[in-house]
């Protein structure tokens, strides 16, 4: 009853937060004190968001501390949610993302374009066509929220990594200990519009698909490499065979290209690779945001080059950024699990010519639905294929 009478005083902001009562299968969990999987910190964090959208009269836009008050509140009433001493900053993260999510279906509401102009956005301009919009408007988020000082401890970690990374052998248990350290104020840096070079300068293992991959799973509890192979695995055939690629030119030199092998190893790299580079293609998105293939990086958000797709002897794949060469990786599965890292692990904001296939993967990925677009059985029947049976 105290509980209930706290939750039902006037929706007013104080850092004494009360949480809400959440469903009855999360209570069971917290309960129990058991460590939540994905599914179960999604529907946490889905009903912290629409809560303190109450709070906030259905604002979408709190502030720093707002967040703080509430996922401290959530550590304070669940200290076993502080995983490793850095749980504050990932349900914190986490939140914020959601809320990202929930704006981005909304852009035209009038809220969310007078705080993109406030940010830097489209400061104040109308509404522009796909026509007029050009490569290089299509921008990093850039939302700053607080200056980020560096203490001695995080200029040690610095010079240390920047070090280590010009040796030949390197020592990669460190390594990856020290980048756990380091997450919260790299977060942080990245967060508060840090350019991508002196992010790179001072963590310079971000290049390695290794090092994106893992700091993907501390940031989502999610084994990107693991779920893109699967996706490739499972997709190929009913993507290489969906009315809307069938013309395609890269499925035609795939076709061709198939006949002149016949190695069951070689022909599946090959569909995976065709599968990788019309994904685009397959969603109705603009595959020059996705894969460039034989030709030079113009766009600056994470993009794929590819020389040579189907000639395995000298076939090139490169993640680029701000149309700078990020790393060179060694097969589609690693290019694509890496473009999709890149988004979530320096902060970019998902194109809206690439919505619907970065909708497509992330929903597979998080084994999530997303309520605002259509089902992905749906989806999937309106460009011409069936979910596999797995």
């Amino acid at each position: 009853m105290k509980h209930v009478l706290a939750r039902n005083k006037a929706l007013q902001w104080t850092k004494s937060y009360v949480l809400p009562e959440f469903p009855y299968d999360v209570k069971c969990m917290l309960a129990e004190q058991k460590c939540p999987d994905h599914s179960m910190r999604i529907r946490i964090i889905e009903f912290l968001q629409a809560d303190m959208t109450k709070y906030l009269e259905g604002s979408l836009y709190p502030s720093t501390q707002q967040y703080n008050d509430v996922v401290n509140a959530l550590l304070q009433a669940h200290p076993f949610l502080d995983e490793d001493g850095c749980g504050f900053f990932l349900w914190k993260r986490a939140l914020k993302d959601r809320f990202k999510y929930v704006r981005r279906p909304i852009e035209d509401d009038e809220q969310v374009m007078r705080n993109k102009c406030k940010f830097g956005h489209r400061r104040g301009q109308t509404k522009k066509s796909l026509t007029d919009i050009s490569f290089d408007e299509v921008k990093i988020v850039q939302i700053k929220e607080e200056t980020v000082c560096l203490d001695s401890e995080a200029d040690e970690h610095i010079n240390w990594f920047q070090q280590e990374y010009m040796k030949t052998e390197k020592d990669w248990k460190e390594i990856d200990k020290r980048m756990s350290q380091t997450l919260e104020i790299r977060r942080k840096l990245i967060g508060s519009r840090t350019p991508l070079k002196d992010i790179l300068k001072m963590f310079p293992f971000l290049k390695c698909p290794y090092q994106m991959f893992r700091e993907f799973q501390l940031l989502t509890r999610t084994d990107i490499y693991k779920k893109t192979k699967h996706i490739l695995e499972s997709y190929s055939e009913n993507i290489l065979t969906s009315f809307s690629v069938v013309d395609n030119p890269i499925n035609i030199a795939l076709q061709e290209k198939m006949k002149q092998h016949t190695d069951e190893d070689m022909l599946k790299h090959m569909k995976m690779t065709a599968t990788c580079l019309l994904l685009p293609d397959v969603f109705g998105d603009d595959p020059s945001l996705f894969v460039i293939v034989n030709e030079k990086v113009q766009v600056s958000t994470p993009v794929l080059e590819v020389k040579n797709p189907f000639n395995v002897d000298v076939c090139e794949f490169s993640l680029y950024l701000e149309k700078e060469k990020l790393t060179r990786v060694d097969d589609c599965v690693t290019a694509l699990a890496a473009l999709i890292a890149a988004f979530h692990v320096f902060g970019v904001e998902c194109p809206r010519r690439l919505s619907q296939t970065l909708n497509f993967l992330e929903t597979l990925i998080f084994d999530m639905h997303s309520p605002y677009f259509p089902s992905m059985k749906e989806k999937l029947k309106e460009v011409g294929f069936q979910h596999p049976v797995t």
